[in-house]
């Protein structure tokens, strides 16, 4: 006797959602959304990386232009 797995639930805006329930379009767009909000907060974390980059070169643009 196999027993079947069951997909795990999507959690998505504070609700569940069995994936078994779900048509093929709705289960493909579940996984546009959560692929967007990762590269959403991926690229978050690179900006903020250029942002404190970019502060700290300008720091050292205005220590350069005093020494002139």
């Amino acid at each position: 006797m196999t027993e079947e797995k069951k997909l795990p639930k999507i959690i998505y805006k504070e609700k569940e959602y069995e994936q078994e329930k779900l048509t093929e379009k709705q289960r493909y767009l579940f996984s546009q959304v959560f692929d967007i909000e990762k590269k959403e907060k991926r690229l978050k974390f690179e900006m903020d990386q250029l942002l404190a980059s970019k502060e700290k070169m300008e720091e050292f643009l205005e220590q350069a232009k005093t020494e002139v």
